[in-house]
């Protein structure tokens, strides 16, 4: 793309962490948060703090005591360069924390570093000179970011597997792909020299959310290519490098059930120049602890036993929690969209690639139902793939497939046997759906387990499927095992693929596959990137990174993402803007049910997560256990 900025791609999905808002993709439902119990004294500092109520107080900040987060799932690999999921980011952001955050208020807010420019178009980053690696690597420095960035992110032939090889790239005028010209202008300081300009970039999770490795650790690999011994390699798998750069210290990871990083003693933001007081001694919890919990009941009885700090607390579960004493319910507004993913590639159902057939799976579901019934009303019915509350929203021209006349099952049969007849391979006979053979389509519908909100969404579209004329045959698995076996793909045709868009959209929808076949799934939840919406080419361009379902668009989506990325003025971006809501309402590339609110439980001695804020956990390297 011209103004080179596909990149605000990868997190997980309800997790009020700082880096919560930068992965791509995250966990559906109610996926965790994290802590359990208070601990002894060390150093203490008085602070003011608000509660979730509004009300100010006085409280003193002191370190101790071992939070623990209950999630679903485990991380994948501790390899960050070939993921792209939240669990692991955050399991690896409690050792790393990234150039800068985003606040509530989207400001910038410094970390590693700062980011300055004068014209939208050369962004300069400035390092802290606090920055250490762990020995033998001494401080970090602009080369250790230009390297990986030109060696490992920029490499033509992705041989490191780096999960969003479109980040650092953009397509000329020409059509052809060009690298992103990124240079060192000093020892602490780097040049990232876009092609166009574009004012959101600094926005955009390519850069704030950037993680490097030393220089050194990574010429052991780059000259020979060797993918195998990088990931493989044991300072990376244990995260033994990552020296001052994060509040906690890998302690130990036992796959699939915990992952315990200890206080970092020399974290760099207690030193950090003009850094907020709260950091003075941060972090304050002896350690953090990501504990695996599949069942979702087995973790909200953790919670209210105190055996975990915090959770994700499903929709239909909340209002359980809205008047207890000892759990503090924080809601708040989330940027991830939950939908109906169908399989456009050569193991799935074939006619999802017309858009009149994914049109009539739109109109059997009725999303007010789900966002009421379902969510149990902290939810919003989504017809296009931006929040209401983003201030480039705008419904112009959009579709509200799923409501009002645009919903009902003789409607989807009506669209559906429009789509179908404009192909040859199924048609309806006596009511179902069959193929030339008469033989019933069933469905092959996967979801995430861990999550009750999420099967019972399943049911209710299984149903109305079946209503439409289809079998459905549903499929539980974890979300690691979603993310390896059915959304990551590879080539399976003759020869070199003509082009790839990473391990999730391996090339030609018609020439690659997942390992296990597909129709359907949901409980992977997309990120609507509402500050910086451009970024979601990153799902709905041909060869997007993301687009792991095979989608085509018919409309012109890169020439109004271009353009929205480049355009100066907040008019013609949203001009453009709006075009790619309404195409994207129009064409269904997947079904859009409902915005979510995040709904997490916290024992209610934790200090910091702050209820209705947006991103409120960009500074949670700053909680606390309140003294009792």
């Amino acid at each position: 793309m011209p103004s080179g900025n596909n990149s605000d791609e990868p997190q997980t999905v309800l997790l009020p962490n700082r880096r919560n808002v930068l992965k791509t993709l995250g966990v559906g439902g109610a996926a965790a948060l994290a802590g359990c119990s208070n601990g002894g004294d060390s150093t203490t500092q008085s602070t003011t703090t608000s509660n979730t109520d509004g009300t100010t107080t006085q409280a003193e900040r002191t370190v101790g005591g071992d939070y623990i987060s209950g999630r679903a799932s485990d991380a994948k690999s501790l390899y960050f360069i070939g993921v792209n999921d939240g669990e692991t980011a955050d399991r690896i952001g409690l050792t790393m924390d990234s150039l800068y955050g985003i606040t509530p208020d989207q400001e910038i807010f410094p970390l590693w570093g700062d980011v300055s420019t004068e014209d939208n178009r050369v962004y300069e980053v400035q390092l802290k000179d606090n920055l250490q690696w762990s020995d033998p690597y001494g401080q970090v420095t602009a080369e250790d970011f230009v390297y990986l960035i030109k060696n490992v992110y920029q490499a033509d032939d992705n041989w490191a597997g780096y999960a969003n090889p479109g980040d650092w790239t953009y397509t000329d005028s020409n059509g052809n792909t060009k690298d992103i010209p990124v240079e060192k202008t000093g020892k602490l300081t780097f040049e990232v020299r876009l092609n166009e300009v574009d004012p959101a970039f600094k926005f955009k999770p390519v850069l704030w959310g950037l993680w490097t490795l030393p220089k050194d650790l990574a010429k052991k690999y780059v000259p020979d290519k060797d993918v195998e011994g990088f990931k493989k390699d044991s300072e990376i798998q244990s995260l033994s490098y990552t020296g001052n750069l994060g509040a906690y210290t890998l302690e130990s990871w036992d796959r699939e059930a915990e992952f315990t990083a200890v206080r970092n003693d020399s974290y760099y933001m207690r030193d950090a120049p003009n850094a907020p007081d709260r950091f003075s001694e941060a972090p304050y919890f002896n350690s953090y602890t990501y504990k695996v919990i599949p069942e979702e009941s087995t973790r909200l009885a953790a919670l209210k036993t105190g055996e975990i700090t915090a959770t994700g607390i499903p929709s239909s579960k909340a209002p359980q929690y809205e008047d207890s004493q000892s759990i503090n319910l924080v809601t708040a507004p989330q940027s991830y969209l939950t939908g109906l993913v169908y399989n456009m590639r050569s193991n799935g159902w074939a006619p999802f690639r017309n858009t009149k057939v994914r049109q009539a799976f739109g109109m059997a579901v009725n999303k007010k139902a789900i966002a009421q019934n379902i969510e149990n009303g902290y939810a919003n019915p989504a017809y296009t793939f931006q929040p209401e509350y983003s201030q480039w929203f705008s419904d112009d021209g959009v579709t509200k497939y799923g409501t009002g006349d645009l919903y009902g099952i003789d409607k989807a049969k009506q669209r559906l046997q429009e789509g179908l007849s404009e192909r040859s391979d199924f048609h309806y006979e006596d009511g179902e759906v069959v193929n030339n053979n008469g033989e019933q389509k069933t469905l092959k519908f996967v979801y995430v387990t861990g999550n009750g909100t999420t099967k019972t969404m399943a049911q209710y579209i299984g149903q109305q499927l079946n209503q439409v004329g289809f079998g459905t045959r549903l499929v539980g698995v974890k979300f690691n095992t979603l993310l390896n076996k059915y959304v990551a793909n590879s080539y399976i045709g003759e020869g070199e693929p003509p082009w790839s868009g990473g391990p999730y959209n391996a090339g030609p929808r018609e020439q690659t596959a997942s390992e296990e076949s597909w129709d359907m799934n949901i409980g992977i939840v997309f990120n609507t990137y509402p500050l910086t919406p451009t970024s979601t080419r990153a799902f709905w361009l041909k060869k997007a990174s993301t687009n792991y379902y095979g989608y085509y668009p018919d409309a012109p989506l890169k020439q109004w993402y271009d353009a929205a990325s480049s355009a100066t003025d907040d008019a013609t971006r949203q001009e453009n803007l709006s075009k790619i809501f309404a195409a994207l309402s129009e064409e269904q590339p997947e079904n859009f049910l409902v915005m979510g609110t995040s709904t997490s439980g916290y024992q209610d001695e934790v200090v910091g997560p702050d209820s209705g804020t947006w991103n409120y956990g960009y500074d949670s390297q700053s909680w606390y256990f309140a003294q009792k």
